[in-house]
């Protein structure tokens, strides 16, 4: 009898403690979903030019539902740690390779996580004349940046293309998606017709960069791909594939072309996502906000560097991280910086040209 009845109470212990551990799972189950989440990117190395700055965002070097929970702190023998980014002027006399540790704490000054890159001081000057062919859409459109760089090489620097001026041409095109230069896309300037984008070869119907020197007469010493920010989704797999195609067919061709992939850059503030307008007075972002734009942003930059990352002859350069989106667009758009903006463009690109064409 006491047997029995202790044998009954051990069961219902048993079972009150596996209701415990049940619900203790499903406690940390529900308390998960609300932990803050972070994600962070820097890639393995970053170049400044002598006489260039390069800035470093904290929020877009970071994605996290709540920014105001994380303090950043940068950490490099040059340079210098500011409350909101990272900022580096290359210096002659600095010119070298430097350590730069970006370590991430939570509101308690616990550390979350620790990042590290080179930090590279390279000379602006080149022994040799480029010249680039950059394709991309409305940020590679006719930009400013085009003439920035080529002034700051001193003119050793140049661009080509079917589009735009003579030195300064390129293959923009507003509202062209990676996606877009796969397709046999007719494009219109002005209501006026440029005809299928050059890419497209309508034998083999596909994108192919023999193709486009064939028919052009443009043969670059350099393949820029300036895209993402049209057909930006949850899920970047859409727009890799479609640059990995390329990639794919431009080795068929030139296998040792160097070849630049821009990270597309951070969308601007709520105020402007909200406000930015069609022509016919509709709304051009509709439904979009600022922290899921931001994620996708970072989603497409940790897999470009995934993907292409450790591919030779490939080189990403990250804008994204480099690019005030704070402060550099024009009121009612969300999308196309102003000047300032294509300041900061041209001295992140003509860093890394600097730092590694003479490489290549």
């Amino acid at each position: 009898m006491v047997q029995n009845k202790l044998r009954s109470v051990v069961a219902v212990l048993a079972i009150l403690l596996l209701a415990m551990l049940f619900w203790n799972i499903s406690l940390q189950r529900e308390l998960e979903r609300y932990k803050p989440q972070i994600e962070a990117y820097l890639p393995d190395d970053i170049y400044v030019a002598v006489g260039s700055t390069i800035e470093l965002y904290n929020n877009q070097v970071a994605w996290t539902g709540i920014r105001e929970g994380y303090s950043f702190n940068w950490d490099c023998p040059v340079g210098e740690n500011l409350e909101d980014r990272f900022f580096v002027t290359g210096k002659a006399e600095q010119i070298g390779d430097y350590p730069l540790t970006l370590t991430i704490y939570d509101y308690n000054v616990n550390e979350i996580m620790t990042l590290t890159s080179t930090l590279h001081v390279v000379e602006q000057v080149l022994e040799n004349e480029y010249s680039i062919m950059n394709m991309g859409d409305s940020l590679s459109d006719g930009r400013e940046w085009y003439r920035t760089i080529f002034y700051l090489s001193d003119g050793q620097i140049t661009f080509t293309g079917t589009r735009g001026w003579t030195k300064y041409s390129h293959e923009g095109r507003s509202g062209f998606s990676a996606e877009a230069y796969l397709k046999p896309i007719e494009y219109f300037l002005d209501g006026v017709s440029e005809g299928i984008q050059p890419f497209y070869d309508p034998v083999q119907e596909m994108f192919d960069w023999n193709y486009y020197k064939l028919h052009t007469g443009k043969d670059p010493d350099v393949i820029q791909i300036f895209l993402g920010t049209n057909g930006l989704k949850d899920d970047p797999s859409d727009t890799i594939d479609a640059i990995a195609r390329m990639v794919k067919n431009i080795r068929r061709y030139d296998r040792e072309i160097p070849i630049y992939l821009v990270n597309t850059i951070y969308w601007a503030d709520q105020e402007k996502i909200g406000t930015m307008i069609r022509p016919d007075g509709t709304a051009f972002l509709q439904g979009e906000f600022k922290n899921r734009a931001d994620k996708r942003i970072m989603d497409l930059m940790i897999a470009m560097d995934k993907k292409f990352g450790d591919m030779d002859g490939i080189t990403l350069i990250p804008l994204a991280l480099m690019h005030n989106s704070r402060d550099n667009f024009n009121e009612g758009d969300a999308l196309h910086p102003g000047e300032a903006g294509d300041q900061q463009f041209a001295d992140a690109m003509y860093s890394v040209y600097c730092g590694t064409f003479e490489e290549e």
